[in-house]
């Protein structure tokens, strides 16, 4: 090599041995010692395939190539399998028995195939062969008995000396330490993991992670030989703008990813902000209910506070009421004096001109008044007696008798009636009773007809009202609605044309028809909802949870009768003639339970006796299931099946028949009534004649008599100065009568007055004592209110009526509460009118002295208020019971949105401090959504990425020239080819694609555009703008997306952001004669001048790699270089060419190759390796070979196995 060659490296790291202990195929101690020759150092590595070349070379990776890397495929025989693991084991083959694959190893078992503790070890050993120093790298392995795949221990090591690995045999029994290899190799440096071990060696070596890919591609049989693929697997970097992008991405998500947060989080404390709003209308509307616990008539406590507070009202409006009456009393009493003095006048009077009279007729005419007042009385009551009998017989449908001779007559029929009239009564009551009874029936079966046809007509639905009563009932309680609570006979019906198996589908079916189906969503706190229904006012009923989003599956019994058919021929199940609510999420469900062995049956025309095994139905319904049978549907409601207008139709029939029921049993009833109402009205007249003669009712005689008298006393009267006496004494007995009229009615006002007052003042002595309850107010003045409200208890507590809720003897009542009374109060008394009659009524004034308990008005007006307390603290505990339903919601709707898979907190108001925590927190963590500021940042560092990553796919062209023209420089003086040319290599590198290319720039003017109009409040803008981004975000993440690993290498693939995907290479000959000749990777050339231009090209590209030509500074660097014979597949003159290139640029060359096509390369090594495999244990041997031959050279290796330390080597 001329000096010109050589001063392209300065440092040269040759591998002086490889070490191997345990490695693979390599059972113990084995060396490898490649050519370091200073003008041609290759090595072959000879042997047939399979023996146990690649192990050797696969150590190589294991030890200095970065954790991952892969093995070469030939040792992997395509396959990826091999490992640390697998080389310590001695992997050699997959195999089993019972057709179980399992892997084979040569290590790890003892004799009795009991598991044994392994080690290994890799050491190299290098030494620069421009200062003399050396370097050894070792990589120690260790398994325990039964360790698997993930349980290797790894120890790594560099020392200024040669390595001899046997020497830690001694230390076999358990895992190797740092301290062991410390004093068994004294100076050494030990390394935590393979990144230390790797950074310390690649430094002293000049060895980077771009030059372990590409040395490990080289050595791999897959290498790539193409031009452009050496460039762009091997050489060339991973672009900038790619890393750009990926940041780009990144950010953009992350900036979205928190905005969209922030928001998210806006929202999530909307939901608790509203939750908390809900649950302050829920506290609210509790708190009034139990601002009423004081005065809730259900309660004991309650009932005596409404009491105490009516009567401390009743007490004010009496006492005011008191002075009055007493004064009204005085006042008539003094008036009825009065008054008797004036009727004691009259009455002298009178008897002055009674006696005078009496002088002039001797008292006839006293006599005669008297008789005729006498006379007329007897007129009176005989009038009145004969036309009550008359309207008797009027009601009886007679005639009066028209003399003495038929009256009598007719009281002799009478007594013939009262003989026979208990008999008649019995007959007649009794068909009364029984018209009535039947009217009633059918009149009740009416009204339920129409009530279930108007609200199946409205609901369409066939289920009985107590079903839909009880289901209001659960709703209310849970929250959802009737189409979420569907009961099982809702969701199925006969098909049409298997109308007459209806009776047949509720017979069977009949069991689960009023089951009611709750989506298994809705478990969770379910129980505890319903458990607020009083058990006595709801009829029993059963659901089913169903898990709908299984469908049928997991949900019920299994077994179903799938199919219109089974058995045999003809044999249909009752399943088959079902339809189903398709719409209802409940479906699937339903089908597999209708379907199943226990509910299905088949349907017959005729019950089989003898079947025990299969369930049978007839159309008619009767059912037999094993040894049972059932028959009769009577006692069942047909409630199975959906409302169509044929069924309405068959409901209005049932009405229309009922309403003609209905009328003929309303015209028997009232034809029995009649006929002993009849009867009635002859028994009262026959009565009535019992007892009364026709003197009685002979209306003629009486008026006769009086006439007899009126003769008698107008003759007597015929005297001028008696008449005018007369005159006079009927003027004075009429002011008389007046006179004594006003004092009686003055005396009643007056004793009414008094019993006014003497009633107030006991009925105030009787309730001046009972215990008070607020501040009465007097009549038509609301009570003031009290200085401090009630103490009010929280949920499930009682009323506190206990004495720190008492003030002077008064429960203490809020403002509400007492305007509640006070309304109630008033409205009671609102339709008495004047205050005094209000306060007599409170008193009872004019009622019995002694009345029952709870008959007087006081008592009357003091239920009446509780009713209407007992309405309000109703409504006010529907408010509340709503505004929970409603909280709940919001509840149960949050739950599900964010808190899905946590089963300890529910939708209930129990929870709230949950719901108050959340709040709380989000608060502290984004108390308001993102702002304007915080878009704009964002929005200018995109800017600034997209603008950077514009700029560095405007440079990456660039750099590949920049890095052509290094390698080039490295070239230059370089002579290639038979006719010692000279070679350069070139690109051609093409424009992204005009879309991207415009996207791009179009984001990033629409982004200065932005931010030179920005203004700080402009969010919509900034969100515009932000959203704006997603496209060219969009672009680019595909493009990221397109990056595949090609044969290893990654990064790879982004047509717009990776040069190299636009990039094509060849490389310029220019021979001596001034030719100048253009190789591209697809022609151009024969296959040994690519060859030879391949090995040209790895060669710059790994001094390039390496550290070399850079700056005209040269650097340490790394030569040992492993080749597959897969690189050296033309005839042997190029071949010996391809080979003497890498030499010549510096490179320690170590060849892989069968034994079949040594020859060639034999030619330009100076040093050979055979490896052989023994077929019967598995085992390699590596043996060193004369040149002149493959034959073995004797000696020249340690016995196979051997693991005994050689002190001299150090």
């Amino acid at each position: 090599m001329s000096g010109k060659d050589m001063q392209m490296i300065a440092d040269r790291w040759m591998m002086e041995s490889r070490r191997l202990v345990n490695w693979g195929s390599y059972e113990g101690y084995h060396e490898f010692r490649p050519s370091t020759d200073s003008q041609l150092p290759v090595t072959l590595l000879a042997g047939a395939s399979e023996s146990g070349k690649s192990t050797l070379v696969d150590a190589q990776i294991s030890l200095l190539y970065p954790t991952g890397t892969p093995f070469n495929k030939a040792s992997n025989s395509g396959r990826s399998e091999r490992s640390d693991y697998t080389y310590l084991r001695g992997m050699i083959g997959v195999g089993g028995s019972d057709g179980v694959d399992e892997p084979m190893y040569l290590r790890g078992r003892d004799e009795s195939g009991a598991p044994r503790s392994i080690w290994g070890a890799i050491v190299d050993t290098y030494r620069n062969f421009t200062t003399g120093q050396i370097l050894s790298c070792g990589k120690f392995l260790y398994l325990m008995p039964g360790d698997g795949r993930g349980d290797v221990r790894r120890l790594y090591l560099a020392w200024d000396k040669p390595i001899d690995p046997r020497r830690m045999d001694v230390f076999r029994e358990s895992s190797f330490t740092p301290t062991q290899l410390k004093s068994t190799y004294p100076g050494c440096v030990t390394f935590p993991n393979a990144e230390a071990f790797h950074t310390h060696i690649w430094d002293v070596m000049g060895l980077s992670a771009e030059a372990c890919r590409l040395l490990a591609r080289i050595q791999s049989a897959d290498a790539p030989s193409r031009l452009d693929d050496i460039f762009k697997q091997g050489v060339l970097g991973v672009p900038e703008a790619l890393d750009l992008a990926r940041a780009t991405v990144e950010d953009y998500e992350r900036y979205d990813a928190n905005f969209r947060s922030m928001e998210e989080k806006t929202r999530r404390m909307g939901k608790l902000r509203a939750i908390t709003a809900s649950y302050g209308d829920y506290e609210s509307a509790r708190d009034a209910v139990h601002s009423f616990d004081a005065v809730n008539p259900a309660t004991k406590s309650g009932s005596a506070t409404i009491r105490a507070w009516a009567i401390r009202r009743m007490i004010g409006e009496v006492s005011e009421r008191q002075p009055l009456d007493r004064r009204l009393r005085d006042e008539r009493r003094s008036e009825a004096r009065a008054a008797g003095k004036r009727i004691e006048s009259l009455r002298t009077r009178i008897d002055a001109v009674r006696e005078r009279m009496r002088g002039l007729d001797g008292g006839d005419l006293t006599r005669l008044d008297a008789e005729m007042r006498q006379a007329e009385r007897a007129l009176a009551d005989i009038t009145a007696g004969r036309q009550r009998i008359g309207r008797m017989f009027e009601a009886a449908g007679e005639e009066f008798p028209k003399d003495e001779h038929a009256w009598d007559e007719r009281r002799i029929e009478a007594v013939t009636f009262m003989r026979s009239y208990e008999q008649r009564k019995g007959l007649l009551d009794d068909m009364r009773n029984q018209t009535y009874a039947a009217h009633a029936s059918v009149k009740q079966t009416l009204q339920r007809l129409n009530d279930d046809y108007e609200r199946q007509k409205s609901q369409r639905t066939r289920i009985s009202r107590q079903m839909d009563e009880t289901r209001a009932m659960l709703c209310r309680a849970t929250g959802l609605g009737p189409s979420e609570l569907p009961y099982v006979a809702e969701l199925m019906d006969v098909r049409e044309d298997q109308e007459h198996w209806r009776l047949a589908m509720n017979a069977a079916y009949g069991s689960m028809a009023q089951t009611i189906l709750v989506d298994k969503r809705h478990e969770r706190g379910f129980a505890a909802k319903v458990s607020a229904i009083d058990p006595h006012a709801m009829a029993r009923r059963t659901w089913q949870f169903v898990d709908t989003e299984r469908g049928g599956a997991g949900n019920g019994p299994g077994g179903a009768n799938t199919g219109a058919t089974g058995g045999t021929d003809g044999e249909v199940w009752l399943s088959s003639k079902l339809r189903y609510r398709e719409d209802s999420p409940f479906a699937g469900w339903l089908r597999e339970q209708t379907s199943s062995e226990r509910l299905d049956a088949l349907c017959v025309d005729g019950i089989d006796d003898s079947d025990h095994a299969v369930r049978q139905v007839q159309a008619d319904g009767q059912i037999k299931s094993g040894k049972r049978g059932q028959h009769g549907i009577k006692d069942r409601q047909q409630v199975i099946g959906f409302v169509n207008e044929s069924y309405l139709a068959q409901l209005r029939t049932r009405i229309q028949d009922a309403q003609r029921q209905c009328d003929e049993t309303a015209q028997s009833y009232a034809s029995a009534k009649e006929q002993a109402d009849r009867l009635q009205r002859e028994r009262e007249l026959a009565d009535q004649l019992a007892y009364t003669a026709w003197e009685k009712i002979d209306e003629n005689s009486a008026k006769a008599a009086i006439a007899d008298i009126e003769r008698t006393i107008a003759s007597v009267r015929n005297n001028p100065k008696l008449a005018e006496l007369d005159t006079l004494q009927e003027s004075l007995s009429k002011e008389l009568d007046r006179s004594q009229r006003q004092r009686i009615d003055i005396e009643r006002q007056a004793e009414l007055a008094d019993q006014a007052v003497n009633a107030a003042q006991a009925w105030l002595d009787e309730h001046a004592a009972q215990p008070a309850g607020g501040r009465a107010a007097p009549a038509g003045r609301p009570p003031q209110p009290q200085p401090q409200p009630q103490t009010r208890p929280l949920d499930g507590e009682a009323a506190d009526v206990s004495p720190k809720a008492v003030t002077n003897g008064r429960t203490l009542l809020t403002d509400e509460v007492e305007e509640a009374l006070a309304e109630s109060y008033e409205q009671r008394l609102s339709g008495l009118g004047d205050a005094t009659t209000r306060a007599h009524m409170i008193i009872g004034a004019g009622a019995p002295q002694r009345m029952a308990q709870g008959d007087t008005f006081a008592d009357r007006i003091i239920a009446g208020i509780g009713k209407d307390l007992e309405a309000r603290v109703s409504m006010l505990e529907g408010r509340a019971a709503s505004a929970r339903t409603a909280v709940e919601a919001r509840m149960g709707a949050y739950i599900e949105m964010y808190a899905g898979g946590d089963d300890t907190i529910a939708a209930s108001v129990d929870d709230y401090r949950y719901y108050q925590d959340e709040l709380e927190s989000l608060s502290k963590l984004a108390t308001v959504e993102a702002t304007a500021v915080e878009y704009h940042n964002c929005l200018d560092k995109l800017l600034m990425s997209f603008l950077t990553i514009k700029r560095a796919i405007d440079t990456d062209a660039g750099d590949i020239h920049d890095q052509l023209e290094r390698i080039n420089a490295m070239l230059d003086g370089q002579q290639f080819g038979p006719h010692h040319g000279s070679l350069s290599l070139h690109a051609d590198v093409r424009r992204p694609e005009r879309a991207f290319w415009s996207a791009l720039t179009r984001v990033i003017g629409t982004l200065n555009d932005r931010k030179a109009a920005q203004t700080d409040d402009d969010l919509d803008g900034a969100r515009c703008a932000f959203a704006s981004c997603a496209a060219m975000i969009d672009m680019l993440r595909r493009e990221i997306g397109q990056i595949r690993d090609v044969n290893g290498v990654k990064s790879y693939g982004a047509r717009n952001l990776d040069p190299r995907c636009r990039s094509s290479f060849y490389a310029l000959v220019r021979h001596s004669d001034g030719q100048v000749e253009r190789i591209t990777s697809t022609g151009g050339r024969s296959g040994g001048a690519l060859q030879e231009l391949t090995s040209f090209v790895y060669g710059a590209a790994l001094i390039y790699l390496l550290g070399g030509g850079m700056d005209n500074k040269l650097k340490p660097s790394y030569t040992t270089l492993f080749l597959d014979e897969a690189l050296i597949k033309a005839d042997g003159r190029y071949t010996r060419r391809a080979l003497s290139v890498l030499p010549r640029l510096g490179f320690q060359v170590i060849v892989s190759a069968p034994e079949s096509k040594t020859g060639e390369i034999l030619e330009v090594s100076t040093k050979a390796y055979v490896t052989r495999k023994d077929p019967d244990t598995g085992y390699t041997t590596l043996h060193e070979a004369r040149l002149d031959g493959i034959d073995e050279t004797e000696g020249a290796d340690e016995p196979e196995g051997t693991v005994e330390s050689d002190d001299a080597a150090e």
